[in-house]
């Protein structure tokens, strides 16, 4: 029993690790250079190993863009639980994502087309993402801290559709996707904040 659960545990550490190979890889070269072979290479284990693990490329994909989401979703609950209002933790929820961008290429984001079930996924988490954005803007709303009078579903759908549009656009190609993201999210908070948001959002700049 106890070599059964040894093994158990050394095949789920060694899919924790292909895993955030994976991560690393794509993020950084874009998803269509990468080949399994590479990521098998790089962790010194045989390509059986990696494909009894995951079936093809789509599949390592899959699990990559779900430890994103999870680690986002621990970070977010983190910051929550020492948060005085709801924009502190939409703020650092971007910061986090801007960090994030510093070592993404372009590509990454730009060869997920090409893989129906992960695009699936993401519009899934995203309904998900926008479901739960718009209960922080109410909190916000009842704070003090965002314009009542803005209708926080289109504000929502509006960021989402501006950075789908501006990462396929030939106009910021010569733009850095931290840049793109720092400017859509700048325009969209100082939009919705009031007075008390803006201070806010002031304290939060001069602290970093």
């Amino acid at each position: 029993m106890g070599g059964a659960n040894k093994r158990k545990t050394d095949k789920q550490a060694v899919r924790e690790q292909i895993i955030r190979a994976a991560d690393k890889a794509f993020t950084e070269k874009g998803i269509r250079p990468v080949r399994m072979d590479d990521i098998a290479a790089a962790l010194s284990i045989s390509k059986r190993t990696l494909y009894e693990l995951f079936q093809d490329k789509e599949t390592l994909l899959l699990e990559v863009m779900k430890h994103h989401r999870n680690e986002m979703k621990h970070y977010m609950e983190q910051v929550a639980s020492g948060a005085d209002n709801v924009l502190e933790v939409l703020l650092k929820f971007y910061e986090h994502t801007l960090q994030g961008l510093q070592t993404t290429n372009r590509a990454f984001f730009e060869d997920m087309k090409m893989y129906p079930l992960v695009r699936a996924y993401i519009e899934e988490a995203r309904k998900e993402n926008a479901a739960a954005a718009i209960e922080f803007y109410r909190k916000g709303v009842a704070q003090g801290i965002f314009r009542p009078e803005v209708n926080y579903d289109i504000a929502q759908a509006m960021v989402c559709e501006q950075m789908d549009r501006l990462l396929q656009s030939e106009a910021c190609r010569s733009y850095s996707l931290p840049e793109v993201y720092e400017t859509v999210i700048f325009m969209h908070m100082r939009g919705i904040s009031t007075r008390r948001g803006l201070e806010i959002m002031e304290r939060f700049s001069n602290s970093q």
